[in-house]
């Protein structure tokens, strides 16, 4: 079935990863960075790569509108300036402008952006076509992976669906998102024993302690000084494009070493890196696309999560890792994994899968506990159902992020 049967790579037998330095390490506080930047362009108006950092922060806000205008100022200054397009086509599709994006896009190689436009206007098999081409061009992108699935899924090409998944395991990708919609694949197809191996497996979803902090009493001094830590951070997101991000009211915090005490973040991380790469599950079989895919080099992308009363967590997964995890910082007293689970975490089937099999994966529920880790394969569905209390339950979450 997969090119890599059989096989142990070096990663895998080693158990070791190697790390560079995680994704927030490299966030500036927004407003510092957004400061300078207003300042050199007013130095330097001409300046389009100036003009495209700008809109890169914005974009990192999710603040598509403003990104435009600074995107749109860069191209006139410089119309060659690699990915300029691509990045306003992805401000213009986010707002709607689909056409624009056309326009934009229109002419050039095999563009994701371009397929979304197209997808936006109804034209499904010009959609369908442009999304093809950019996986030929690039088969470990991971959002055209995603929309070309969905497209083969929705129109009922169960089979099709299958062998396009089974022809990107053969060209080496191995991404969370590329095991997400196999799994669907494999079960619509009736290969039960394949689909199982990666679908969710409650054996693959560890909770582990948290050693103590070197500087610390106990883990809850620790607790409460990251709690206080995160929610003063002052950077916080609050406002998300639904279709690309599961949080419904909750808020995150990425610039997290722009807060008071940036030690607890880095103490923080260095446990994470040690735990992350220590967890190294056994072979299910032959067939094993996700052990076979454990990275050999791996960075951290981290942020905190902040929820009260009804926000929560719909259900996602973690395309961009390929082991994904969430440290307990404050869980509110009311949390409880019996009736409705106030504040815990679920994990299920791909929606998909659901819909058209009801119970093939059962959903399990896990009661947070403050101080411990839980670690799972990133494809793996999940949501968070929301505390009712007013009280925060504070969360760190991260992806282990392949390099390459």
């Amino acid at each position: 079935m997969s090119r890599r049967e059989g096989e142990t790579g070096d990663a895998l037998a080693s158990g070791v990863i190697r790390w560079r330095p995680p994704d927030c390490a490299d966030v500036a506080a927004p407003a510092a960075a957004a400061m300078l930047l207003t300042q050199a362009i007013a130095a330097r108006p001409a300046s389009a790569a100036l003009h495209a950092k700008l809109a890169d922060l914005l974009l990192d806000r999710y603040d598509f509108a403003a990104a435009a205008g600074a995107l749109e100022a860069a191209l006139a200054l410089d119309p060659t300036m690699p990915g300029l397009g691509s990045r306003l086509g992805r401000c213009y599709n986010a707002l709607g402008r689909y056409r624009e994006a056309i326009d934009i896009l229109a002419g050039g190689p095999p563009e994701y952006e371009h397929a979304m436009a197209l997808a936006g206007l109804g034209l499904e098999a010009d959609a369908e076509r442009e999304f093809r081409a950019v996986l030929t061009a690039n088969p470990d992108h991971r959002p055209a992976c995603r929309r070309l699935c969905k497209i083969l899924r929705r129109s009922g090409r169960t089979e099709e669906l299958l062998a396009t998944c089974q022809a990107l395991d053969a060209r080496g990708v191995g991404h969370a998102q590329l095991l997400y919609v196999w799994g669907t694949a494999l079960a619509l197809n009736g290969r039960d024993e394949a689909a199982r191996a990666i679908l969710l497996d409650r054996a693959r979803v560890a909770e582990v302690a948290l050693p103590v902090p070197e500087g610390f009493a106990d883990i809850a001094a620790f607790n409460d000084a990251l709690a206080d830590e995160i929610l003063t951070n002052k950077y916080r997101l609050n406002d998300f494009p639904v279709e690309d991000e599961a949080n419904r009211g909750s808020s995150r915090v990425h610039a997290l070493f722009a807060g008071r005490r940036p030690e607890l973040i880095r103490l923080l991380l260095e446990s994470l890196q040690t735990l992350a790469a220590a967890h190294a599950p056994a072979r299910r079989g032959v067939f094993d696309p996700w052990v076979d895919a454990r990275p050999a080099a791996a960075h951290l992308k981290a942020w905190g999560l902040i929820q009260r009363g009804a926000d929560y967590e719909e259900w996602h997964s973690h395309p961009g890792g390929w082991l994904s995890g969430v440290y307990y910082v404050r869980v509110p007293q009311s949390v409880s994994s019996e009736g409705a689970g106030p504040g815990c975490i679920e994990f299920g089937p791909p929606t998909a899968l659901e819909r058209a099999m009801p119970n093939y994966v059962p959903v399990w529920r896990h009661r947070p506990r403050e101080g411990t880790m839980l670690l799972a394969p990133s494809h793996y569905p999940h949501r968070t159902i929301s505390t009712g209390a007013d009280e925060y339950r504070i969360s760190f979450a991260f992806d282990v992020v392949p390099e390459g």
